[in-house]
């Protein structure tokens, strides 16, 4: 366990047509955001998530849920950390259809944002630093 201080808090938009993953990665290494919590709003023109499959020790794209149409962020919530030396994005998100049915899973490249709020709080202290873990397959702090 660690102790932060926080840093800057950042409030914006990302932009129509992008992919959202992307988005929040790439802000944050611009802006040299090393560690930090995000939270997202907004909507989606398509959407693709996926889970980690915890027998193959890999991602999984939930193809089911390749869905071209939109949908409302619902909710969405991650950290910020370091991997292979870049700022990155752990994001889960959890969308909602036209009917209130809901779905979510891990954040993939490949969702198309409609229109995404967002707020990035960055965290001073020791940088977190995602390393292979021989337990879980995942790329955990």
């Amino acid at each position: 366990m660690s102790t932060y201080k926080t840093g800057r808090i950042f409030v914006g938009r990302f932009e129509y047509g992008d992919d959202l993953l992307d988005s929040v990665n790439e802000f944050c290494a611009v802006n040299g955001v090393r560690c930090g919590f995000v939270n997202l709003i907004g909507a989606v023109t398509s959407a693709r998530i996926g889970y980690f499959d915890i027998h193959e020790q890999k991602y999984i794209y939930l193809e089911e849920n390749d869905i071209q149409k939109p949908h409302e962020i619902a909710s969405c919530s991650g950290n910020i950390s370091i991997k292979d030396g870049k700022s990155f994005a752990h994001l889960h998100i959890v969308f909602s259809e036209r009917d209130g049915k809901c779905f979510g899973g891990h954040l993939m490249q490949g969702t198309k944002i409609f229109a995404c709020e967002f707020f990035i709080q960055e965290l001073l202290g020791e940088e977190l630093i995602r390393k292979p873990d021989s337990k879980t397959g995942l790329q955990l702090w």
